[in-house]
């Protein structure tokens, strides 16, 4: 019961731990942008269920079958960037997420960084298993932009 009350108010922790995850995918920037922050199109991919959009501030909730998260969107650049934060697993905090894009002539960079996790055994639990999350969303959002191929099975 604690775990949805803090997903309700959102309290971070501001702690040490984090980690940055990128990749290069070859597509225009528009796409890679809409795929990574539409909700309909995240759910080709990477959730099954998004009530809403990463690039747009306020509430959503993204869902993977059973599970599911609040994320309270912050800010959103077009083509720059989106910040969220969101109720880690396994820890009753919020951590912070960024996903950055970058353009270098045929190719977007795509860089997702998520930090405040406490420096304890629960944190770095927690991050391991948000850094395995984030490199299946790049590898999911790569195969798809460039290729049209679904990972998940």
């Amino acid at each position: 019961m604690a775990r949805k009350a803090a997903a309700k108010e959102m309290k971070e922790a501001g702690g040490p731990l984090g980690f940055t995850d990128e990749i290069w995918i070859t597509a225009p920037l528009e796409r890679v942008w809409q795929l990574a922050t539409k909700g309909a199109w995240l759910d080709h991919y990477f959730t099954t269920w998004c009530s809403g959009n990463l690039d747009e501030k306020g509430r959503i909730r993204l869902s993977w079958g059973k599970e599911s998260e609040h994320v309270e969107v912050l800010q959103a650049r077009w083509g720059r960037s989106t910040t969220f934060r969101w109720v880690a697993y396994g820890v009753p905090y919020a951590t912070r997420v960024t996903f950055t894009f970058s353009k270098k002539k045929r190719r977007v960079r795509v860089t997702v960084s998520e930090a405040g996790w406490r420096r304890d055994a629960r944190g770095a639990e927690s991050a391991v298993h948000h850094a395995m999350g984030w490199t299946h969303f790049l590898c999911g959002l790569k195969a798809f932009a460039q290729f049209g191929v679904e990972l998940r099975a």
